[in-house]
């Protein structure tokens, strides 16, 4: 209490070009400090949605394809396995298709590594396996053209055990590194932000208080009433601090749609997609191996209930009616149910519920294959499995497919949308934010220059 008392009464006696300069240096000082806080909250802000919108999420997206072709790759060597030698050319074309497109994919992943180890180790390991997947199918085609069905699906179950267990577990740990940091930089931006804030407007205050005590002091011992010079200065300060808070509300509330709103159905859209591939692998499988049909069924109906899982007693129909109708009946759970609960954008509801229509219409056909098979029409169900005319299997999957990607480019977009709404918002601010506090500095001196030059007289 004695300090402070003794700090006012040596400002008191002050003269007054003194108290004018401590003024004029303290806007300085002051002007300094905004300009470090803002600038150093903007590009811990740019760096967010540089790790969120351009590192951490198409790496997401690119390991989440990557699980989707690995899957689609096995499921087309199947569907080569289960027909006649040289009887279904379109699942060889689609195998090697295949193929081309995780060699890219694959190849996009390495040039994209930003996490060192943790993702180079995952990214080596999918091509070792890759390769050892590709030889054993290989094998299996071979016993396949010689008619030997006991080695094809000997080497087949290894090739199985392969991408089941090496593939897809490797795959998953890719996905997992780049959600890990993208999860963590987004709770840290939240966190920066709030406190970012609260410094700039504490600074801003500060600023602002020194040039209206300038105001006020010239007014009182000056006999002075308005300085043009420092009202302007006070007019920029002022401004310059609701322009960065706004800056940094407005990158914030993006973020939160890009990541919170897009990317989160964008990445339950991916992750049912990939389990909805290793369905139809599974489906496949259910009629090549006979030796373990009954393991390839609750396989696929194990994926089936992690993408959507009714509720007890409902049929997809009634499931369908209360969808349309706005309402998700309590229980049903599961990728879709993930996404239907995360509905945010204009057509979005829409595209999800057509996508839950084709599902459905899939495992109708599903259904069918398992009758026929029962029933011991093994090639009719061959041929309704591996089918692409419209009410086969593939056709069917073919056009869920189709819907799925509409949900999911209705979210990427609004994704990119963000991204790119958070960097316009962060752009230039280096370059402004200086310019804004000299203008202000200039400004002070301006108006604090005459009367300090009365003095000098």
């Amino acid at each position: 209490m004695a300090t402070s008392i003794a700090s006012v009464k040596s400002i008191k006696t002050l003269k007054t070009p003194q108290i004018l300069k401590l003024g004029l240096h303290g806007t300085w000082v002051m002007s300094v400090l905004l300009m470090a806080l803002s600038i150093a909250g903007v590009q811990t802000q740019r760096q967010a949605v540089q790790t969120i919108g351009k590192d951490a999420a198409p790496s997401i997206i690119n390991a989440q394809r990557i699980k989707d072709s690995l899957v689609d790759l096995d499921a087309n060597a199947t569907n080569e396995l289960i027909a006649k030698p040289g009887q279904n050319p379109a699942a060889v074309k689609a195998y090697g298709d295949r193929q081309k497109k995780l060699a890219m994919l694959i190849v996009n992943a390495a040039e994209n590594i930003t996490y060192g180890d943790a993702e180079r180790q995952p990214i080596e390991q999918l091509q070792v396996e890759l390769g050892n997947y590709m030889m054993l199918v290989q094998q299996a085609r071979d016993y396949h053209q010689q008619g030997n069905t006991n080695s094809m699906l000997i080497a087949y179950r290894n090739a199985a055990k392969t991408i089941d267990n090496n593939l897809l577990p490797t795959a998953d740990e890719l996905n997992e590194v780049n959600w890990r940091e993208l999860e963590r930089i987004y709770a840290q931006q939240q966190n920066f932000r709030q406190g970012s804030i609260g410094l700039i407007l504490f600074a801003g205050a500060g600023l602002v208080g020194v040039l209206v005590a300038l105001q006020l002091f010239l007014n009182a011992r000056m006999r002075r009433t308005i300085n043009p010079f420092l009202l302007l200065a006070t007019i920029l300060a002022i401004g310059s601090v609701l322009d960065t808070t706004h800056i940094f509300l407005s990158t914030g509330h993006n973020l939160k749609v890009a990541k919170e709103g897009a990317f989160t159905s964008l990445h339950a859209l991916r992750q049912g997609r990939a389990i909805a591939y290793s369905a139809n692998a599974a489906e496949s499988r259910y009629l090549l191996d006979k030796a373990f049909a009954s393991s390839h069924e609750q396989a696929f109906f194990r994926h089936v209930d992690r993408i959507a899982k009714l509720p007890q007693g409902m049929t997809y129909d009634r499931l369908l009616a209360e969808v349309r109708s706005g309402k998700l009946p309590t229980g049903f759970s599961g990728f879709m149910a993930d996404g239907l609960n995360n509905i945010t954008f204009p057509g979005e509801r829409e595209s999800a519920v057509k996508t839950l229509d084709a599902f459905a219409r899939y495992l109708a056909i599903d259904a069918q294959i398992r009758q026929l098979e029962t029933s011991g029409q093994h090639q009719a169900a061959v041929t309704l499995c591996i089918g692409t005319n419209p009410g086969q299997s593939n056709w069917a999957f073919e056009e869920f497919k189709k819907a799925h990607l509409e949900t999911m480019e209705i979210n990427q977009k609004e994704f990119k949308l963000a991204i790119d709404a958070s960097v316009n918002t962060l752009n230039g601010f280096e370059v402004k934010m200086p310019v804004l506090m000299g203008a202000i500095a200039l400004l002070t001196l301006l108006g604090l220059r005459p009367r300090l030059r009365e003095y000098l007289l």
